[in-house]
């Protein structure tokens, strides 16, 4: 297998060819024999491995979850009609991903080789570990269960992406090993908080140091006991899309409100405690993978829908919700396929009342505080207990969107409740992990999302890619479902 270093002084991180989920043709043998030197070889990682070899792989995997990051953001906004790309160069960024069909062999068959590439490198790291000895016991325990966490979080974005036609998981194979079973979705979600839960027993068994340097993004979980509060968040936020997604319904619920109390979740320090996160990092140094969302206000490539700004409430003085008018202002307009753009994502920019500059070392949350009150939020709302949802609603809609609080009650209708919880999931979230269109479809309101052109579609997943359809002998066609 080859190995492949990041971009700049990342740490290295290893091959980027799949084994198990994708055609074994689609890397040639010859791929596998090319040497870097900046890189631990898997080799070395399988071998006898050194504390500093193991060390580098563990920062290398966490840097290789950022794969595919930005333009999931972007398609998944697009699909939300959180926004659109207008840039123009290649105009399938307004047919194909707006009004279909999506092409398996093109941007349908987006973002899913990044995800299996990171989680190639994290199940090569969790084979080494066993196999050094120069890790104490509880180091070697503590180090899986951090590559136990990453790994949930890889999968969990792919069964995101794939929905109810499921995703391969037994993918820890040599490369030209048969694919991977298919999984349903519903497996899926059981697997991944299986992963999360064995993470987190590893983590509490675990020494009180990792035997590396957190990784930058991840500096306020930089021991075992405090990457169990990420740990946590992470389970809270796939039981709860288990809760939604599948029929797991009220016993997700209250598991996930227990790992919200386990999680980092806090209302003191409000509201600039919304705010705490564990973070993908990116960094404006020469070299170095930037930001990929960021873009000064003249660029004419990211544009706010305006049906997002359209349906903003607003504060009492008349103002609009705090949480649009820090991530959105007008910009450079640009007319493109009947859209017309002036509205610009600004929450990864340096900002002043009159400027709004790019800035490439922007992070990018992988969870924050501010999701997990609105997660546990959702949690109380459906297991019924309706005041603990508007009080938590309320929180954020004070402190992140200035508002008033919200004039539902204990009384109201649950729906009404849900809607307004989804507002503010929207609002809070916005252009960071495609909330829109992924809330839209765990509860049904995909037809409620405003289409901008006759004949446009809101889709409820993205097609399986064309080289897993070919992997598994399917018959040759735009689309297959294993």
């Amino acid at each position: 297998m080859t190995t492949t270093k990041l971009i700049g002084s990342k740490p290295a991180a290893l091959g980027l060819c799949l084994a198990g989920a994708l055609l074994a043709g689609a890397c040639s043998a010859d791929s596998f024999n090319i040497l870097n030197t900046n890189s631990p070889t898997v080799d070395q990682l399988t071998g006898n491995p050194t504390r500093a070899i193991l060390a580098r792989a563990a920062l290398g995997s966490a840097a290789l979850t950022e794969n595919d990051l930005g333009g999931e953001i972007v398609v998944y906004a697009i699909f939300g009609r959180e926004g659109w790309n207008l840039l123009g160069n290649d105009p399938r960024l307004t047919t194909e991903l707006i009004r279909g069909p999506l092409n398996p062999r093109a941007f349908g068959g987006f973002g899913w080789l990044g995800k299996y590439a990171a989680l190639r490198t994290i199940n090569t790291y969790l084979d080494a570990i066993p196999k050094t000895k120069d890790l104490s016991a509880a180091e070697a325990t503590a180090s899986t269960g951090f590559a136990q966490t990453l790994k949930a979080l890889m999968f969990h974005r792919l069964i995101l992406r794939n929905g109810a036609l499921g995703i391969p998981l037994d993918v820890n194979h040599p490369i030209d090993a048969p694919p991977a079973p298919w999984v349903k979705q519903a497996d899926v979600y059981t697997y991944i908080v299986a992963l999360l839960d064995s993470a987190k027993a590893n983590l509490q068994a675990g020494s009180g140091a990792f035997p590396f340097s957190m990784p930058a993004g991840y500096e306020s979980f930089a021991t075992p006991g405090d990457f169990i509060r990420f740990n946590r968040a992470l389970a809270a936020r796939v039981l709860i899309h288990q809760a939604t997604f599948t029929t797991c319904g009220n016993s997700c619920f209250q598991s996930a409100l227990t790992a919200l109390g386990e999680s980092f979740l806090t209302t003191g320090g409000l509201p600039g405690s919304l705010s705490s996160a564990a973070n993908y990092f990116f960094s404006a140094a020469s070299g170095e993978p930037g930001n990929p969302i960021t873009e000064n206000l003249n660029a004419l490539q990211y544009y706010v829908n305006t049906d997002i700004v359209n349906k903003v409430q607003l504060k009492a003085n008349g103002d609009p919700d705090d949480r649009l008018t820090s991530k959105v202002r007008v910009g450079a307009e640009k007319q493109y396929a009947d859209f017309d753009g002036i509205y610009k994502p600004i929450l990864y920019n340096d900002n002043t009342p009159t400027t709004s500059a790019a800035n490439p070392g922007a992070l990018i949350p992988i969870i924050k505080n501010e999701e997990l009150i609105l997660l546990r939020a959702e949690a109380n709302l459906g297991i019924g207990n309706l005041q603990a949802a508007i009080d938590d609603i309320n929180l954020i809609r004070v402190n992140s969107g200035g508002l008033a609080l919200t004039t539902l009650t204990a009384g109201s209708p649950a729906a009404d409740i849900l809607t307004e919880l989804l507002y503010n999931r929207t609002y809070s979230l916005l252009w960071e992990q495609g909330t829109r269109w992924i809330d839209a479809r765990r509860y049904g309101r995909l037809n409620l999302i405003e289409l901008d052109r006759p004949g446009d579609v809101v889709f409820s997943n993205m097609p399986v890619p064309g080289s897993e359809c070919d992997a598994r002998g399917f018959p040759a066609s735009t689309a297959c479902t294993p």
